[in-house]
């Protein structure tokens, strides 16, 4: 998009009052329906936040939900490890301050976070509502009554209320806040078959496709899928106060960095303007909405990258937005694993080995070398570092297995060749070290 690297698709809507003007430039990424306009759908990610928020709300105002109950009456049936929580409320977890951190820490979501970064899967897929359940049970909190941005707090906020009121978290939002607001094309996606035709296709800044996220657990924290019209439609009633729930967009509690937090919205003071916003982002999407309390002005964007769109949002704005942000160390990394990727396969080239012990170091070199290519192609930092690289990578590790391979060695000019169990063995400690290479590789461009 012109100057601006790393985006693909925009849909815009600019709020002036009560008057909405919509726009959209680039590509879905969708090819049945590649033009991007106030009608294609995105996966908004945490803009689902302020909605539990909203709904919340309206659930105290008009069915009784009490939101300073603690969640031992709320819940009786669960067993909390860490009795701080028992005393928690449902304002605290949609204000972020129940203490609880912002995901489960276990090796599963450790595995489904690496996943997701490496493939590109959706982190949340097959997790249920009893697994945001079980994972407060077992969670340990800290700092209760302060701010500590958590997802798995907000999926508890929501479906605990779900289970008071009785009725499914998803059921509850399209009937107090969607078709109140005639969001008709905001929905969380069930299954895979459910995708909306106009959706937009997600993707990594640098390229890589992202799969889609759809309802899970963590569906109240934030998996909503939704356009620019119908999003203008809630920011406008939020901003003029007369929407289901706008009570939540009232700021209440500190939440750091000249923040204030109510129900999932936060208000900030930017160059004298008290500003009320939510960004969002999933694997391949992101998104913002934000509006001026006093002139009501606001803005909504959806794009179908991960590259961030709160600067854009907040130019609309007319305000100043951060400057830009220093060069990304995984542009060094980038470099260094398409210019490593060979190494190894040309220090084989300079030993003098028995021939079964060099196709040994030979093929691991080949096959750490391919290894990291694949690695750095998906994860890259491709917005910098010119994708012609990458192939001059791959060619210089070509090279190198073609020069690799030709090189005469012989058992002949090494009369004390190793047995073969010794063979394996150097073998398995070379391969040992480049495993560890791969591996350091790997945590740096993450």
């Amino acid at each position: 998009m012109g100057a601006s690297p790393g985006y693909r698709g925009l849909s815009v809507a600019f709020l002036d009052r009560d008057q909405i003007r919509l726009a959209g430039l680039g590509d879905s990424g969708n090819p049945e329906r590649p033009d991007v306009d106030e009608s294609t759908v995105f996966e908004a990610g945490s803009l689902g936040k302020p909605m539990t928020g909203m709904l919340l709300a309206e659930l105290s105002e008009h069915d009784g939900l009490p939101l300073d109950s603690p969640l031992e009456r709320l819940l009786p049936s669960m067993q909390f490890d860490d009795p701080a929580l028992k005393a928690v409320t449902l304002r605290d977890l949609a204000s972020h301050r129940s203490g609880l951190d912002q995901m489960p820490s276990n090796i599963d979501m450790f595995l489904r976070d690496t996943s997701s970064r490496i493939f590109g899967n959706d982190p949340y897929r097959g997790l249920t509502e009893k697994h945001v359940f079980a994972a407060a049970e077992n969670a340990a909190v800290s700092s209760v009554g302060r701010f500590q941005y958590s997802n798995l707090g907000m999926a508890l906020a929501g479906h605990t209320a779900a289970r008071v009121v009785g009725k499914p978290y998803v059921e509850l939002l399209k009937n107090n806040v969607l078709t109140p607001l005639q969001m008709n094309s905001t929905r969380i996606v069930q299954r895979e078959a459910d995708i909306p035709a106009r959706s937009a296709t997600g993707q990594k800044a640098a390229g890589a496709t992202m799969q889609h996220w759809i309802a899970s657990g963590y569906s109240p924290a934030g998996d909503i899928w939704t356009t620019s019209k119908d999003m203008a439609l809630l920011l406008r009633s939020v901003a003029l106060g007369v929407g289901p729930g706008a009570d939540a967009a009232t700021p209440r509690f500190d939440a750091g960095h000249a923040r204030q937090i109510g129900l999932g919205w936060y208000t900030t003071s930017i160059e004298g303007r008290d500003i009320t916003w939510h960004d969002g982002a999933t694997g391949g999407f992101t998104s913002y909405m934000g509006f001026d309390r006093n002139s009501k002005q606001g803005v909504v964007v959806l794009s179908n990258t991960d590259q961030p769109v709160v600067a854009i949002g907040q130019r609309l704005l007319g305000l100043t937005p951060d400057g830009p942000q220093p060069r990304s160390p995984r542009t060094a990394v980038t470099l260094l694993c398409i210019a490593g990727a060979a190494l190894p396969a040309l220090y084989v080239m300079l030993l003098r080995r028995p021939t079964a012990l060099y196709r040994t170091y030979l093929m691991l070199s080949l096959a750490f070398g391919t290894t990291l290519l694949v690695l750095v192609r998906r994860l890259g930092d491709w917005l910098t570092v010119p994708p012609t690289s990458w192939a001059l990578g791959c060619g210089l590790l070509a090279l190198a297995a073609c020069q690799s391979a030709t090189k005469q060695t012989s058992t002949a000019s090494h009369p004390h060749a190793p047995s073969p169990l010794k063979t394996t063995l150097l073998g398995s400690r070379y391969a040992m070290l480049l495993l560890a290479l791969l591996l350091l590789a790997t945590v740096a461009v993450l």
